[in-house]
């Protein structure tokens, strides 16, 4: 008897009973729809604890699953909603890894990290210092806890490998989510027959998100790359899953992810992938045929997009965003010259109009050149942890995660001089905490190395001076 009460947990016994309590208390204090709501949550979010590399993957790539939910269902997305679909996947995988960190007992932070914290502290900083309570800096305070710092954090507590592999897998799998609802959509949806761009839903009042879309396919295309070349196989699964992704990434009308995905396909070829340059040359010019074929295929209205990036004259400031983007680029690179060491202010640049949707400039004009400084030494930190790790040596499946973070970190850098806005740019900052936590676990295999290098090195002198410690103890008679 004694045994068995031993072996009952009186604290999961008082979790279950708190549960119970609570399950009972809500049903009579509401309705079955709204307790069914709330179960379901609460086991979404038990279900996301337990995989935090999932909720993750749902944040950086998963959002425009969420808001196709709510365009079939009918739903207005509205702030306060979006904010709390942040706030419960921040939850999830910031309980979740601190979880996993507290029964591993490690923790650690790098100059890399240093950097981002100190980039941050500099964008709040400034923030309330020269606040002119506009708009644009109100929503970049309010977004940033949720869209960049958290899963910033959320990366870097994932603690092993294949727990970072794993979330690239899930980024992989919800852009696979999204191929058959877009090809519906396409084929059913009349209004993709006129509009030239496309994300998979469309709101009265929010409009949609191409962007998010095109990248989302952009990812697919290169996990789906780089686990074919780690593996030293690529075959019809593969081609089934980037077929479609190359049509879709070039149909979504989103100009800089494609131009930032050719880029990261250039430096793939040039000097990534542990894969000889004969296959890295054969894939690059199947995927640009890809690419070029797929334009043959999407509309005139889609392709006429991609026509304003070479004459961005063409076409009228009010339905040309290229031309919309350079007169914000031109005011904020005003903003910078009249203040050029500290800047305008964290939201100020282009007095508070809009963004400049370019990641170099929007820090120069809001942080001067401390910021543009702080940004650079972050930028290089990461460049010079990519290039220390990729060629490390190692089973494959250890070097090319770093070859496949890096990447990314490449893509998403590229596109954030298209489309970046700091207090929401989710995919560059955690690109940057995928870098740094890859460069964490690399550099702990090689300390571990180092270590059992030294105890074999060790083992082979003791072994060498026995024969010596033998001889002289014959010697004097023992």
């Amino acid at each position: 008897m004694s045994q068995v009460r031993n072996n009952i947990d009186l604290s999961k016994v008082a979790f279950v009973l708190v549960v119970l309590l609570a399950s009972i208390g809500l049903l009579v204090r509401t309705d079955i729809a709204t307790f069914a709501v709330a179960v379901l949550s609460a086991g979404a979010l038990w279900f996301l604890f337990k995989k935090p590399e999932l909720a993750l993957a749902i944040q950086i790539n998963g959002f425009s699953l969420y808001l196709y939910v709510l365009y079939k269902l009918k739903v207005e997305p509205e702030t306060v909603t979006t904010a709390g679909f942040y706030a419960f996947l921040a939850v999830a995988y910031l309980a979740g890894g601190i979880h996993l960190a507290l029964k591993r007992r490690r923790f650690e932070l790098n100059r890399i990290d240093f950097m981002f914290g100190l980039l941050f502290a500099l964008f709040f900083i400034s923030y309330l210092l020269f606040s002119l309570d506009n708009q644009q800096a109100t929503r970049k305070i309010g977004y940033a806890p949720l869209l960049v710092i958290a899963p910033y954090l959320g990366v870097q507590l994932l603690m092993t490998r294949e727990q970072i592999r794993q979330m690239l897998y899930y980024c992989a799998f919800l852009a696979v989510l999204m191929i058959l609802p877009a090809f519906y959509e396409l084929l059913v949806n009349p209004i993709y027959s006129e509009y030239g761009r496309f994300s998979i839903y469309t709101f009265a009042n929010k409009g949609d998100n191409p962007i998010l879309f095109g990248i989302a396919n952009a990812l697919l295309i290169l996990v789906v790359l780089f686990t074919s070349s780690a593996k030293r196989a690529f075959g019809l699964r593969e081609v089934v899953l980037i077929l479609p992704a190359v049509y879709l990434m070039l149909r979504s009308g989103a100009r800089g992810p494609v131009v930032s995905f050719v880029v990261a396909m250039i430096a793939y070829v040039v000097w990534l992938g542990r894969v000889r340059p004969q296959v890295k040359f054969k894939v690059f010019a199947v995927l640009l045929v890809l690419l070029v074929a797929a334009y043959r295929f999407i509309p005139d209205t889609t392709a006429s997009f991609y026509e304003d990036l070479i004459a961005p004259d063409v076409r009228p400031v009010d339905v040309n965003s290229i031309q919309e983007r350079l007169v914000l680029i031109d005011l904020a690179i005003k903003d910078f010259l009249a203040y050029p060491i500290i800047g305008v202010g964290t939201g100020n640049a282009t007095g508070g109009l809009g963004y400049p949707h370019n990641v170099l400039i929007e820090v120069a004009a809001e942080f001067g050149a401390i910021g543009l400084v702080i940004f650079a030494l972050l930028c290089l930190f990461v460049i010079q942890a990519g290039r220390k790790y990729l060629y490390t040596e190692g089973e494959d499946e250890e070097r090319w995660l770093m070859n496949l973070v890096f990447t990314i970190f490449i893509f998403a850098f590229v596109e954030a001089l298209f489309s970046a806005y700091m207090g929401g740019d989710t995919l560059f900052y955690s690109s940057i905490g995928l870098v740094s936590a890859v460069a964490k676990l690399s550099e702990k295999d090689s300390l571990v190395k180092a270590k059992a290098l030294d105890y074999l090195r060790y083992r082979e002198r003791v072994s060498e001076d026995l024969p010596n410690v033998a001889g002289l103890a014959e010697d004097s008679g023992y």
